[in-house]
């Protein structure tokens, strides 16, 4: 954790924390300060971790390092019964994890769930290897905690404007949260606002989501820029609702010259059509059970 954390918690806090309660609440950080050594396997994520991917090559270079120089900075736990839950020092302690040791020095504070919130994401909001989608899900969040979007905006010393392209992920699809859940890398939040105005404007259209998941293929495999991905949606709606149905073949059925029915083929059905003024009730009565019996073998 950074050596200044306690004084930048305060700062984005404070504006929230004086509108909730006109007593001042401190966050106090100082509690039960005190270092000790705490089993890695009595030690939980922080459940409010904005942080998604944690790429292989970092950890194994922090690992690296731990492994030569020690663990320079301590982790910061909070207690949650007989198990601990990690307030700031994630990474860290995955890179632990590597190496043969079964404990890690840690600090130990008393932290409320708004407290952790606000401090993972402030932890890793100013890390350029942190993503606009888990930087959204670290103000998502926390956004509960605050009265307003301009109060979260100005604690977090965002721009009102940029704080809502943040939260134009959480405006997409289920299905494309997921997705973003596995790459949080490939949209930016300017893309993201893009394109969900995108899909507020092709609302109803049919083949919607077949297109928006071809197109979010084409996005992850690097065939399409992001910023372009709303028109490249645009243009496959309008060219799947010009592109002409395929012909059914059709087979006439003549009585002397006369038709009087017809068969088609649509897809993997046989579609029979009779004129039923052409044929007497008795000659229906046969044909009928005509089908029913090569139905029944056909079983």
């Amino acid at each position: 954790m950074a050596k200044d954390i306690k004084t930048m918690l305060a700062k984005k806090i404070a504006e929230n924390t004086a509108r909730h309660a006109s007593a001042v609440q401190e966050v106090d950080l100082d509690l039960g300060k005190r270092h000790e050594k705490i089993r890695l396997d009595l030690i939980d994520p922080n459940p409010f971790q904005p942080r998604r991917a944690f790429p292989e090559d970092e950890l194994v270079s922090l690992t690296a390092s731990i492994r030569a120089s020690g663990l320079l900075q301590p982790i910061t736990l909070r207690r949650v019964g007989e198990r601990y839950q990690i307030i700031a020092g994630e990474r860290r302690v995955r890179a632990v994890q590597l190496l043969p040791e079964s404990h890690i020095e840690a600090l130990i504070v008393q932290a409320s769930d708004e407290e952790m919130a606000v401090l993972a994401l402030v932890e890793n909001i100013d890390r350029e290897d942190l993503s606009d989608y888990e930087i959204g899900r670290g103000i998502r969040q926390i956004e509960a905690f605050f009265p307003s979007k301009t109060n979260l905006a100005e604690s977090l010393g965002k721009d009102r404007k940029d704080l809502y392209r943040y939260l134009a992920f959480f405006a997409l699809p289920e299905s494309i949260i997921a997705r973003l859940e596995v790459n949080p890398r490939v949209l930016g939040r300017a893309a993201a606002e893009k394109l969900k105005a995108c899909l507020k404007k092709l609302d109803g259209a049919e083949n919607l989501e077949v297109v928006l998941h071809q197109a979010w293929s084409d996005l992850e495999a690097g065939r399409v820029d992001q910023l372009k991905l709303p028109s490249h949606i645009e243009l496959a709606i309008k060219e799947s609702g010009e592109r002409p149905e395929r012909k059914e073949s059709e087979t006439a059925l003549l009585r002397g010259g006369t038709k009087v029915g017809a068969v088609r083929r649509k897809g993997r059905n046989l579609i029979v059509t009779l004129d039923t003024s052409a044929f007497t009730d008795n000659q229906q009565t046969e044909l009928l059970a005509f089908i029913q019996q090569l139905a029944g073998e056909g079983g």
